[in-house]
């Protein structure tokens, strides 16, 4: 069983839409499926996909500090400790734990003399499972508003989409990752195959594609690329793919052209691959799925 992921160093580049119509070209091939949405923080893969998904399990993956006020003394020397300010001292009260700030660190529980805090997991996200109309399974997960730790929740979903893949005799998982390079996508790739690496013709992409080159890099995880709209800037398209190819020297998967059936078809919850199979952004995903096959 292969694993794929789908990242961007930056949000807005395509990279749902083009893994929505990956994962439909590469089931019609007799591929056998499974899609991970590891997006946590914005989750819209199953969007794409046109699937409700309705089952959930809530999962803690996060750990927050809580004050037992029948033990505190009201010594305040967790304030100060507290480098996320996640402690709120009124005079002559118990402190107060701030939620959202806490990090879980547990810095807290060390200087508290009384041992009035401890530091307790708690629910911050869920994981949900539909079969796609396509037949194939999909796995996502949702962090909870408001809260952090979800490179945690990313591995969470991750393990119970190699799951599924197991049990349903899957060829290969699709994974549409998290944009940028923090923990959320580093999560991600672990234990990838291989990256498909989705950009667009802007300074701010290209920035953004140096950086998650070298998250790659220096995991040694293989890689190659996308050039989604390049049509729009074709000559600042041909200085990226040049740029890529002297400095990282990786394949340029594909070019896929600027197309509005994409939009449209995003406002029918279709992969432009149905919705269109014979518009130009198509045929180029149809070569990309090609090129897919070629790695797994």
């Amino acid at each position: 069983m292969k694993e794929i992921v789908v990242v961007s160093g930056k949000g807005g580049v395509g990279k749902s839409s083009i893994t929505a119509s990956l994962a439909v070209l590469l089931d019609e091939t007799g591929v056998s499926i499974t899609t991970v949405d590891s997006d946590v923080d914005a989750p819209n893969l199953s969007i794409v996909l046109g699937t409700d998904i309705t089952d959930f399990t809530e999962i803690q993956a996060s750990e927050k500090a809580s004050i037992d006020t029948t033990k505190c003394k009201r010594c305040g020397r967790c304030v100060p400790v507290c480098k996320a300010e996640a402690l709120i001292n009124i005079e002559g009260g118990v402190p107060t734990v701030i939620p959202f700030l806490c990090e879980g660190c547990g810095a807290c529980t060390v200087v508290c003399p009384t041992s009035a805090i401890s530091i307790n997991r708690i629910t911050n996200g869920r994981i949900g499972v539909a079969k796609t109309p396509y037949g194939f399974p999909i796995v996502s997960g949702q962090l909870n508003m408001g809260e952090s730790s979800s490179g945690h929740i990313v591995t969470a979903v991750k393990v119970k989409g190699r799951t599924i893949a197991e049990d349903s005799g899957s060829d290969l998982i699709l994974v549409d990752g998290p944009p940028g390079i923090g923990c959320p996508v580093i999560a991600s790739i672990a234990g990838a195959n291989h990256v498909l690496i989705v950009t667009e013709p802007t300074p701010a992409a290209r920035n953004s594609l140096d950086r998650i080159l070298s998250v790659l890099d220096h995991f040694r995880i293989p890689a190659s690329a996308v050039i989604n709209r390049y049509d729009l800037n074709p000559i600042y398209a041909n200085k990226i793919e040049d740029w890529i190819q002297a400095k990282w020297a990786i394949p340029i998967a594909q070019k896929i052209p600027f197309d509005k059936n994409i939009l449209l078809s995003l406002s029918k919850k279709i992969p432009v691959v149905e919705y269109a199979p014979n518009c130009p952004a198509s045929k180029a995903l149809r070569l990309l799925s090609s090129q897919i096959l070629k790695v797994i």
